[in-house]
Parts: C-alpha cells; structure tokens; sequence
C-alpha cells in the first residue's frame, strides 16, 4: 500500500503546564464519527504524559478537539513509567479501551529503560486507569533494557502482540541511544505476556539503521501488515514496512510504502511513529515530523 501525504494536521505550542509541546508517537483509533489520536505531550522539563486531538476525518482530518488533561499521568515513584509515557496502541474490546504504551525510568548506569504498559478507559477514552503498575512486556534476556512499543491485534481466541526489544546501546548524534529489533508472542488475556518472543526483523547495520521498533500491525485486504520506525545513525529517522499472509512470516519491504521524508518543512528531517487504520473505504496513516514531533502530526493516505 502506497500512501501519499496529506499535510500537517496540529503543532503543539504551549497548550497548558503539562503539554509544552511536541506530539510524538501517535496512536489512532476510530471513535464513531471522529478519529481520536493519542500522543506523546512533552512539559517544559521534557516529560512526557500522554494526551489526544480529536479530528474529522470527512473534513480534511480539521481537528475537533484538543485534550484538556493527561489521559494518562506518570506512574507512581519508583515504578517503570515514573519518567514518561507514551502511546503504542489501542484496540476497542466489550465497550472499553485498551491503550498500551511505553513507560520510561531513569537509571544510573545506562540513560534510561522502557518497557509496555496497558492502561484501560471505561469513559470513551478521556481518561485512563492502569491494569497493574508494572509492565505487560517486562525486562526478560532478550530485552534487559528495552521491550516496549507493545502493538496488539484481537484474534478472538488470543491476542498478537508485537514490540521492540534490546539490550545495547549506540552513541548517536552525542547521546547514547538504544538499539533494538522487533518481536512477536501471543496472550490468551491481552494482558499477560510471556517473557520471550520471537525475533521477526532486525534492524539493517548496513544501511545506517541502529533500531527498528514501536511496530503496529493491521490487517488489511486479507493481509497483515506491519509498519515501525526506522532509527538511522543520522538521526534522519524514518518508518518501515512488512508484510505477512499469516503474521508469523515476514518480508521487509519499505519501497511499496512509497514514503520519505520532505524536502523541507515540518516532516523533512523525520517521519516518523507511524499509525495506520481504517476509516469507510479508506485507510490513512498519522506520523509524527522533525524531532519526534515538535513540528507538529501530518496524515497521508492509501492511493488506489
């Protein structure tokens, strides 16, 4: 599926005391008539607590309503998302909400882990409640530092999960940054996860990558399809795509997504956190730009 971008949609500019600005890692999901998508809201110190923008999508995605409040705050001191949290993705199930997401800690000897957490809204998605206050995809030997970005898809008799998991770190653009591939494991409950998956893609040393994480799989057209970011030593980040006919098997192939950065503007030195999903006939995807989103989310859409 080839996208073609759309434009930006909302630049985040000091919209209240705890979202300054940015709006990273958005995570979409219909909600009856409007296209609610979740972010990551940096305050003025650089944390990161997650609110939405509400947009239309049968009038060009204008936005409808910005959140007021963290739909998610902070975890408690100590736990493993006291330092930020932000969205992964969100499934519909029995009038309820499911939002997982992504929590970080500070540590000592490394900059910081993060790992999955699940949070449920029984309001339509204005606020959220933790499942438990520990994660979903927790530390294990094929992630010590990193298993986050948990994406779920309902099988009906079980739940797919994809996630990032790694233990290693690169120095990128004068910061130790963290390296990771993706994984796939499945759960009876949506909540409890095991400890060791199975590895689908790496990232590609060879072609300048560190990382290829926050993985969401859809399917679509009698297909899966996976799209995940694509963390590059220039720190031009970008977004990558596969696909599976049994979501177990998949092929890499970034060139059918047709997409890349601009050659200037809001989204010319990152694309970046891709959401996609269905919408009618259509289907659209929701990114972020430079600088994991403080110029602002844009959408595109699936060309015939």
């Amino acid at each position: 599926m080839r996208f073609q971008k759309k434009g930006l949609i909302y630049k985040a500019e000091k919209v209240n005391e705890w979202w300054n600005s940015h709006t990273q890692s958005p995570v979409a999901i219909v909600l009856g008539d409007k296209i609610r998508i979740y972010l990551g809201c940096f305050a003025e110190d650089g944390i990161v607590r997650m609110g939405f923008v509400d947009v239309d999508p049968e009038n060009e995605m204008k936005v409808l309503k910005i959140s007021d409040n963290p739909v998610l705050d902070l975890g408690q001191p100590g736990a493993f998302d006291d330092n930020g949290v932000f969205p992964a993705s969100a499934i519909e199930k029995d009038g309820k909400i499911y939002l997982y997401y992504t929590g970080f800690q500070k540590a000592d000897k490394i900059r910081y882990t993060m790992f999955g957490g699940l949070a449920v809204s029984e309001d339509g998605g204005d606020s959220f409640e933790r499942v438990q206050e520990f994660p979903v995809t927790d530390r294990s030997e094929e992630g010590l530092f990193f298993r986050g970005g948990p994406s779920v898809i309902d099988q009906g008799d079980k739940f797919m999960v994809s996630y990032s998991a790694g233990s290693e770190w690169e120095t990128v653009g004068g910061k130790e940054r963290p390296c990771y591939d993706i994984y796939i494991s499945e759960s009876k409950d949506g909540v409890n996860f095991p400890l060791r998956g199975r590895k689908v893609l790496s990232y590609d040393r060879a072609k300048g990558e560190h990382g290829t994480g926050r993985p969401l799989i859809k399917y679509i057209g009698g297909k899966y399809h996976m799209y995940f970011c694509v963390r590059m030593m220039d720190m031009k980040y970008s977004m990558g795509y596969a696909w599976s006919d049994d979501g177990q098997n998949w092929t890499r192939d970034d060139e059918a997504m047709g997409f890349s950065h601009s050659e200037e503007g809001w989204d010319s030195e990152m694309v970046y956190f891709p959401s996609v999903l269905e919408y009618g006939e259509k289907v659209y995807m929701f990114y972020c730009g430079n600088d994991y989103g403080r110029d602002g989310i844009g959408w595109a859409e699936v060309q015939n």
